[in-house]
């Protein structure tokens, strides 16, 4: 008899689900001209608050990443996961000589995500 008794859905993925829209909600608040000004003049080091809690929210999945083609020369956005033995697929055709403008590009992909949402 126990057999058919439906079982309740994961209440953990249920709030888990509900706890990532509240944070895109939030999140999407933040996101300003100021913000991605600051975020293009300084890619890496020391934040505001509100740049910095978008950077943590973009480590998580999905990702996107920046792929070398050549060594500390040339980089390409890609997607992230990459499938096991194969090689990253770029998301456009365009190739970043410059590392902090490919890094930007890579928080420009993040933030087009959050507020396509």
């Amino acid at each position: 008899m126990s057999e058919n008794i439906p079982q309740p859905a994961d209440r953990q993925l249920t709030v888990m689900k509900r706890f990532n829209a509240n944070l895109q909600t939030q999140l999407r608040l933040l996101v300003s001209d100021e913000i991605i000004e600051e975020h293009r003049r300084k890619p890496l080091g020391q934040h505001s608050d509100d740049l910095d809690r978008l950077l943590n929210y973009f480590r998580r999945p999905p990702r996107f990443a920046l792929y070398a083609n050549k060594a500390c020369r040339e980089y390409q956005v890609i997607a992230l996961p990459v499938a096991r033995g194969s090689s990253p697929q770029p998301l456009e055709a365009k190739v970043y000589t410059d590392e902090s403008e490919a890094i930007h590009a890579v928080f420009l992909k993040h933030i087009e995500l959050l507020t396509t949402d």
